[in-house]
């Protein structure tokens, strides 16, 4: 018989089969020389060499296998599978092929920033914004090399899988399965039981790099280089809690704090403190720095890192979005268009905020409001599209695992496909008006540019948008406008901002906003009939969405508070519980001028918090294999990142902050020192004894009760016994307002009030009374004066029942004394003396350090004296 032909390879059977192994992209694969080398020590012929290569000896075979070193990764011969050596080259090609792109890339940027130089503006630009271009700095030379290093240095065991997946996916289907796949996303029902809210988009989005560009090991100090989002949301779960939920013992880390240098970067006045791992990263990198380096350069090479996992068509658009800020900075500008220029308080905060640690701002202001925003915009819009693009990633990878086989997804790892919530909602923003919520949207339109595509844009432009002035003839309409102007000039442009002619100052509002990625810009514009002038992958951005499909909630807490909560019933069945589902996934949650909603009712701020992940009471719609698993545990509170912004520090914010900031990432905190000369006192302009009384009080909690019992036994006798007429009294919280009225109606003592729920007549009349002379005294609101901005007349006398929480204020009011009265008037009151009087508890320290300074603060509250004399 003559010699048995070698047996030719075949490929597998049945129509799974052969799509399973295509995906694997085993079979069929082309055999390199190596492979054919190491099938020469076989025993008879191998299937992978030609029948006429010739065998080795027994010599050479065992010559071979003692040059193996690790006998587990061998076969019982010692040498290595065909499968094994597949998985090596499978490696390199991986390797060989991302370096193409990545060098593909950078000659790419090369020509854009060239293109950018010329036109000095990067609107000609629509690169695609896939997770291949995450990084915000790729365009640079440096990190492209520190970048091609990695790739070509040797590969961890644990990352082959992610190549091997990432490996199958086919870039040129990007923009049309997302624009068919996103339109499905639209019109999805909450109660879909298949899918529930973890398929809600499948917008098929190709996202080669982003895993690699996560992983690669820039030349920076330990822990700036890796992956925020990657690095904050793939940690272990807690352990379980006791009934006492001690934080300290759980996270002693939290109770290490220390104040970090930003001299020559920040203002003196600025005081930085750190805590948690966010402080370890800063020591870390301060460690690995030279003794001489200035905090200057510090902090921005502590920023340097987390610039890098910026998306594409967020940092592209950055500069011109954040040019305002930069103009005091000049030499933050950087040379390349596409990174990342930040002012100095962005270099400051941004680390923190970046990798997802608790941050309390309590020194906004109308100079730096706009770099505070910007940075909290862009925060907000990188979280939520590259945890969207992963969600898409994971549904794509699911489903293709299951047209090969069904139990397919179910044999990969669990933990791999947990990558979000019990429900879609991330972020939450609370605002006091619409028209501060309006502001914040424009800056997320803005920064996200051409890549944009708006749907319900009008209706938000009409709901949210200033208010526009009915016109009326022009002679009329100029003496109105003349009228106005004058009026609102006297106000003062920060109250103008809020609660001016154009400005939309409701604060009963709630609104939902979902982004989805990588979708076909030309396909969206071609069906709603716009012109299409560009092609490419976009973002589509929905105004109005239901909250369960939203990503984004904006809401005041008055608005969102009424949402969530029902109506009382007599009927004894019906529940009375809130409903806030939707808020028990929220991941990032930012208390926007929390001064303003202080003004408001800060309670409704806490009832807000207080609802934050919280477990779901209906759970028939939600797909536990893709929730994580400390939202499993109950430890969502530990994750989510609470920011925390106001013009000012107040025990109330400071309190809530406490409650609520628990994130093991830790906390930064920013506040101002109020220097002699900056002082609000300084402002004042009359020639009055400013008199500042502390009162004794043990607790905070009698604070109010203490000032009152001071005020009935030695203030109120002495207006009294000498009649005193044009007395102001301010006072501060409206709790204290109804004590003193409710005093003044018991020692029948005659006075008018203004307060902001009086009416119109009835505060026109009292005001006219008091000037007048017919009252002797008049009560006046800290919220009335906050809101209305009255320029009280005839005041002669002024009390501070409590100091005023804006510094501003405190001048504003003393600096009314004397106005509208003359020597003509009964009893020629313009020639007494005028004077003022603040009373003030220990726990005032924060008002009254930015009335009088910080070094007058802190020897009025600790010094033996309780009186101190101020003269203007």
């Amino acid at each position: 018989m003559g010699a048995k032909k070698p047996k030719v390879k075949k490929g597998p059977k049945g129509k799974k089969a052969r799509a399973k192994a295509k995906l694997e992209q085993v079979w069929g694969e082309h055999v390199d020389e190596e492979a054919r080398q190491a099938s020469k020590f076989r025993k008879g012929k191998s299937r992978l060499t030609p029948a006429t290569e010739t065998t080795t000896t027994t010599q050479q075979r065992r010559h071979q296998k003692e040059k193996e070193v690790d006998p587990l990764s061998t076969n019982r011969r010692g040498l290595k599978t065909s499968f094994e050596s597949f998985l090596e080259r499978k490696d390199n090609l991986y390797q060989n092929e991302q370096e193409q792109k990545l060098k593909q890339r950078q000659y790419t940027h090369q020509k854009k920033n060239k293109r950018y130089n010329a036109a000095h503006n990067d609107e000609s630009s629509d690169e695609d914004d896939s997770d291949e271009e995450m990084g915000g700095v790729d365009s640079n030379g440096g990190s492209l090399s520190h970048l091609l290093k990695r790739i070509n240095g040797p590969k961890k065991s644990s990352s082959r899988k992610i190549a091997v997946e990432s490996d199958d996916d086919d870039d040129s289907n990007v923009n049309s399965d997302a624009a068919s796949d996103d339109d499905d996303d639209d019109t999805e029902s909450v109660s879909s039981a298949s899918s529930s809210f973890s398929n809600q988009s499948h917008s098929d989005s190709d996202d080669d790099d982003m895993d690699m560009i996560a992983e690669e090991n820039i030349d920076l100090p330990k822990g700036t280089a890796e992956d925020p989002y990657e690095a904050h949301f793939s940690k272990k779960p807690l352990p379980q809690l006791d009934s006492t939920d001690n934080t300290n013992n759980l996270m002693p880390h939290l109770a290490k704090s220390s104040k970090a240098n930003t001299s020559s970067l920040l203002s003196s006045s600025m005081q930085v403190h750190l805590s948690g791992p966010i402080l370890d990263s800063f020591e870390t990198l301060t460690g690995s720095l030279p003794d001489k380096t200035k905090p200057k350069q510090m902090w921005k090479a502590f920023a340097r890192g987390p610039q890098q996992h910026t998306r594409q068509v967020l940092s592209r658009n950055w500069n011109s979005v954040n040019r305002n800020a930069l103009k005091r900075s000049q030499r933050e500008r950087s040379e390349n268009e596409n990174d990342i220029s930040l002012s100095p308080l962005q270099q400051v905060l941004y680390p923190a905020i970046s990798n997802y640690a608790d941050v309390l701002i309590s020194m906004e202001s109308r100079q730096n409001r706009n770099e505070i925003n910007n940075l909290l915009t862009m925060h907000v819009l990188n979280h939520v599209l590259t945890s969207r693009s992963r969600v898409q990633k994971h549904n794509r990878r699911i489903k293709q695992l299951a047209e090969v086989d069904d139990d397919a997804a179910d044999e990969e790892d669990d933990d791999q496909w947990r990558d979000q919530g019990y429900t879609r909602p991330k972020v939450l923003l609370l605002f006091p008006t619409r028209g501060t919520c309006w502001a914040f949207v424009q800056k997320m339109i803005e920064l996200l540019g051409d890549s944009a595509l708006l749907e319900m844009e009008d209706r938000f432009e009409a709901e949210y948008g200033p208010i526009k002035r009915e016109k009326g003839s022009e002679e009329d309409e100029d003496k109105e406008k003349a009228r106005v102007d004058a009026i609102m000039k006297q106000k003062g442009r920060e109250w103008n901002e809020l609660f001016g002619e154009e400005a939309n100052d409701d604060d009963d509002f709630k609104i939902g906003i979902s982004l989805t990625p990588n979708v076909d810009k030309k396909k969206i514009r071609a069906k709603k009939g716009a012109t299409v002038t560009s092609s490419g992958s976009g973002v589509k951005l929905r105004l109005f969405a239901d909250f369960f499909h939203s990503d984004i909630i904006l809401a005041s807490p008055i608005g969102l508070k009424m949402s969530t909560t029902y109506e009382e019933s007599d009927d004894e069945g019906e529940d009375d519980t809130a409903d806030v589902d939707f808020l028990s996934s929220i991941e990032m949650c930012i208390v926007a001028r929390s001064d303003v909603l202080m003004m408001q009712n800060w309670d409704h701020v806490n009832s807000v918090l207080d609802s934050l992940n919280q477990q779901p009471k209906n759970v028939s719609n939600i797909d536990f294999s893709r929730v994580r698993n400390y939202f499993l545990e109950g430890q969502g509170k530990y994750w989510r990142q609470m920011i925390v912004v106001s013009a000012f520090t107040d025990p109330y914010v400071t309190s809530t902050f406490r409650r609520h900031a628990k994130n093991i990432e830790g906390q930064l905190r920013i506040r101002k020192k109020v220097s002699t000369d900056n002082a609000s006192i300084c402002d004042v302009m009359v020639r009055a004894k400013q008199v500042f009384q502390r009162v004794t009080c043990p607790t905070v909690s009698e604070a109010g009760s203490a000032r009152l019992r001071f005020f009935s036994e030695h203030v109120l006798p002495k207006l009294q016994r000498l009649q005193q007429k044009h007395t102001l009294i301010y006072i501060p919280s409206y709790f204290d307002f109804v004590a003193v009225r409710n005093l003044l109606l018991k020692r029948e003592v005659k006075f008018v009030s203004v307060t902001e729920y009086a009416r119109v007549s009835e505060v026109s009349r009292g005001r006219a009374r008091f000037l007048q002379g017919v009252k002797p005294i008049m009560l006046y609101t800290g919220r009335a004066h906050f809101f209305l901005r009255h320029k009280i007349k005839g005041a002669r006398h002024l009390i501070f029942f409590g100091l005023p929480e804006y510094d501003e204020f405190y001048p504003s009011v003393v600096n009314m004394l004397n106005e509208g009265l003359t020597s003509e008037d009964e009893d020629d009151v313009s020639r007494l003396p005028m004077s003022s009087l603040s009373l003030f508890t220990k726990f005032d320290a924060h008002q009254l350090e930015r009335i009088v300074g910080t070094s007058h603060a802190e020897r009025m509250i600790k010094g033996d004296k309780s009186s101190y004399v101020f003269a203007s």
